[in-house]
């Protein structure tokens, strides 16, 4: 389980222009931006207006359905008027929402095939494709993003989170320092930056760095987890413990840090503490999977196999095909019956499902195909 999840917030677009239309956009360089014209598009079609604004007070009330709700509204909206962008970046955030990170690559390119300027949509394009495991796509899009706002503190922060979970940080610390060298210090920067050297077990460095990011934003909660972590590193579990306890109350949306806390208790083995915490983390997030995932792996430590597999199943039904968080229910599954059933049969069975229905990228692959080879036919 990782250590850190990072939230990323995807803008739902709620302008809505008078029209879209299909168009190439043209580049020039502006004091070495590079600045991709809007183009002139033809009135949209006003039923197609009147289901992207149906959707977006959907979006805006909220509530248990606004999703599938939004969506549909969406999809009238891009069947009434193909060239209508906003909505196909709309319906992108919507699935990114949810898990379909495929859906959502594929919306955020229709809206940049007609409105190749919106940067808000490449750079959501970049944080989809990421999440699908199209790390090369992810970077190309964030390069982009650069090229059109160099002094992006977001977009390097982000593009230095890239290449740090792709076991780069050399790199990582190449694209922070050019932020540094470009628009001076933030907060971003400096989270991203304490992160990288906490991840090369640099930890004063990175409590430093982290120390500096929480003096110009103290009331940011993904900063106070991060010093957290730096706290776990260090041996400091008191203090980490208070701190992940901060960082949740600064922002009782933010949940990471009790997601966070959840994963030290499983590595720990105290699954009841552990189950506590995400349970909570769960009923306030009944949408987030990995969450629902990581709760049948504390429901397995404290021996209740039956609810550990009912939680994956559920996890199977609900989340999108192909997606990262499918497959580790799946494998999950897999594992449960291979380590503590201990049924041949049913372990071949879950394994073979694991392998036809996970994506060809996820982490768990190569293991799943070694023990599968050991159960023989």
């Amino acid at each position: 389980m990782q250590a850190s999840r990072i939230a990323v917030a995807v803008l739902i677009a709620a302008a809505c222009a008078t029209g879209a239309g299909c168009g190439g956009g043209s580049r020039a360089a502006q004091g070495g931006r590079v600045v991709v014209a809007t183009p002139k598009l033809p009135p949209a079609d006003p039923e197609a207006v009147r289901d992207l604004e149906a959707a977006l007070r959907v979006l805006r009330l909220g509530g248990p359905e606004a999703g599938a709700r939004a969506e549909a509204r969406l999809r009238s909206a891009v069947r009434r008027d193909p060239r209508l962008w906003e909505a196909w970046h709309d319906l992108g955030a919507v699935l990114f929402g949810r898990g379909d990170d495929r859906g959502a690559v594929d919306a955020f390119t229709r809206a940049l095939s007609i409105n190749p300027a919106h940067t808000p949509a490449l750079l959501a394009r970049a944080e989809a494709r990421r999440r699908t495991g199209d790390l090369a796509g992810a970077r190309a899009d964030y390069e982009d993003v650069l090229r059109r706002e160099p002094d992006s503190a977001a977009a390097r922060a982000r593009t230095a989170s890239l290449l740090r979970e792709a076991g780069k940080p050399d790199d990582a610390l190449a694209v922070l320092r050019d932020a540094l060298r470009l628009s001076g210090g933030s907060s971003p920067i400096y989270l991203e930056l304490g992160l990288v050297y906490l991840a090369q077990g640099k930890d004063e460095l990175a409590e430093l760095v982290l120390s500096k990011a929480a003096a110009l934003d103290p009331k940011n909660p993904s900063i106070v987890n991060a010093l957290a972590l730096v706290s776990m590193e260090r041996h400091r579990d008191q203090e980490a413990f208070e701190r992940f306890d901060r960082a949740s109350a600064l922002d009782p949306s933010f949940l990471d840090a009790r997601f966070n806390v959840a994963a030290v208790l499983i590595d720990a083995g105290d699954y009841q503490r552990a189950r506590t915490e995400l349970e909570a983390v769960v009923a306030k997030r009944p949408d987030d999977l990995g969450a629902s995932v990581a709760l049948g792996v504390a429901y397995r430590g404290l021996g209740d196999h039956k609810k550990a597999r009912a939680i994956w199943e559920d996890v199977v039904r609900a989340a999108p095909k192909q997606s990262g968080v499918r497959g580790d229910a799946l494998f999950n599954i897999a594992r449960l019956e291979m380590d503590f059933v201990m049924d041949e049969k049913t372990s071949a069975a879950a394994l073979d499902r694991f392998l036809q229905e996970s994506s060809a990228n996820h982490p768990k692959r190569k293991e799943a195909e070694e023990r599968r080879k050991e159960l023989g036919q």
